[in-house]
């Protein structure tokens, strides 16, 4: 576009405007190649040489998403290993122009973490993960302060030793990190009894585009002071700044549970039962559901062992403190009370997500209506899948007790969001969220209008140049 400005139209024939055009187009990829040398030279200042990476093949690793559908390009990651170094990298990056894209363990499935196909100037990948290590834990307080890099897993473990344990945990526990699950406001299998990560936060260090340091990490937990511009961060999926370190509010280990895997004949009879649960004196730990799709899919592909002669359209697993008697519960249910016992029958669970991306080019969506009228939307779900012969599969998994299903399925290539449109606006006509737990990411950005109104999207947008004016920080996610 810039060439067309400065050099009108030829005549056909004309080889002295071709000519013209290739040198100015030489001109700017020297100018260009100049400027990233100036941004490299820096950067190799002010960081460590460990903290730069540049050989192609390892770059590589860090531009492909989690499910493969998402590609980008980057001319350098770089991993810092400090608050300081991230923070001096983000300085120099914003005042050179160059676009950086945050990494946490990279598990997200809607292309937030990697860096568009694409770019109009240069890109870099900063990555949290060498920001792995432990700070604090505070017995009186129950709380603990892990860097952004630390696994859910490794901050499980820390927690634990010390006899105490996090409220938030998913499946991707041993590569999510936690400076990611803040950013996306990661759910997963606990939410009905501890809350999203946003309750689970209690404070936070962070690092704005420019390279300035926010932190309220040593503020007391009853703080009514104003605004908190650190709540922001939480859900951001990175748009507004990088988190560094977090501190947790801890819980204690649930000493006892029971584990029940239920066969069902229908969502609607699956709701009624987690509603007799939330009804009774127990304590609801987990309320997951597996449709008979995805079950064989857990059989087949995940080579674990059948559990039923017949496979039921719905398995229901629930986790309780206690087994309320006044509930009838089909003969064929399983129960486990044992830790091993516990984990063999998760399996069946936490295996669904990673057995349909090894089905084929799986499309994934993450979406929540009101867990009253999740059995209504999953019907209607599966009766849109029915109607279009390009699919060849579906089917879904989730967490019942907040209305939130995880919808897979093969077939459409993976560039087709012609069914996940229709899926989005079903949920929209439902009144839920077209994410629930996974983010807007690159791949939902452009149905972001089905969620908010345009003057919410307008305050977000106002947010976003407040904080980041030079459009530095994951350009294209959330907003396209």
């Amino acid at each position: 576009q810039g060439i067309e400005q400065r050099f009108p139209k030829p005549c056909v024939g004309c080889s002295n405007h071709l000519r013209a055009t290739y040198v100015f187009s030489r001109r700017l990829m020297t100018a260009n190649s100049s400027a990233h040398d100036a941004f490299v030279a820096e950067l190799r200042a002010a960081l460590q040489p460990t903290e730069i990476i540049a050989d192609p093949e390892i770059i590589a690793s860090f531009t492909t998403d989690w499910t493969g559908r998402f590609v980008g390009e980057a001319s350098l990651v770089l991993r810092p290993q400090s608050t300081e170094s991230l923070s001096n990298a983000l300085a120099i990056a914003n005042s050179h122009g160059v676009h950086v894209q945050i990494q946490g363990g990279n598990t997200g499935l809607v292309g937030g973490s990697v860096p568009p196909s694409t770019s109009t100037s240069d890109l870099v990948v900063i990555t949290t993960s060498g920001l792995d290590n432990f700070q604090e834990l505070d017995d009186l307080a129950g709380t603990i302060v892990v860097s952004a890099g630390t696994t859910l897993g490794q901050a499980q473990q820390h927690a634990r030793a010390r006899g105490w344990d996090i409220g938030v945990d998913i499946a991707a526990r041993d590569n999510a990190t936690i400076g990611g699950m803040v950013a996306t406001n990661a759910g997963g299998i606990r939410v009905c009894a501890f809350g999203m990560m946003r309750q689970n936060v209690t404070g936070l260090e962070v690092v704005l585009p420019d390279g300035t340091v926010l932190s309220n990490l040593t503020k007391p937990i009853k703080n009514n002071t104003g605004f908190n511009i650190l709540d922001l961060v939480i859900g951001s999926e990175g748009t507004l700044a990088v988190v560094t370190k977090v501190r947790l509010r801890l819980i204690r280990p649930i000493q006892h549970s029971q584990l029940i895997f239920i066969p069902l004949p229908s969502m609607a009879s699956a709701v009624e039962i987690t509603r007799l649960i939330q009804q009774s004196r127990a304590t609801l730990l987990a309320a997951e559901v597996v449709d008979n799709a995805t079950l064989d899919l857990i059989y087949d592909i995940g080579g674990l062992r059948k559990l039923w002669p017949i496979t039921p359209s719905i398995a229901l697993l629930l986790e309780v403190d206690v087994v309320p008697d006044s509930i009838d519960l089909p003969t064929e249910s399983l129960f486990a009370d044992t830790p091993v016992d516990k984990a063999t029958l998760w399996q069946y669970r936490e295996h669904a997500s990673d057995c349909w991306t090894q089905s084929g080019q799986v499309h994934k969506l993450d979406v929540s209506v009101d867990p009253s009228s999740v059995g209504v939307f999953a019907d209607e779900v599966s009766e849109l899948l029915s109607k279009h012969s390009e699919v060849s599969n579906s089917g879904f998994f989730g967490h019942i007790a907040d209305g939130n299903l995880h919808i897979e399925f093969t077939g459409p290539q993976p560039s087709d969001f012609v069914i996940d449109e229709l899926l989005l606006e079903l949920v929209a006509r439902h009144g839920g969220s077209i994410s629930a737990e996974h983010g807007i990411g690159r791949a939902k950005s452009t149905y972001l209008h089905l969620a908010h109104d345009s003057t919410t999207i307008a305050t977000m947008r106002n947010l976003k140049a407040l904080l980041d004016p030079n459009n530095t920080l994951n350009p294209g996610v959330l907003f396209g």
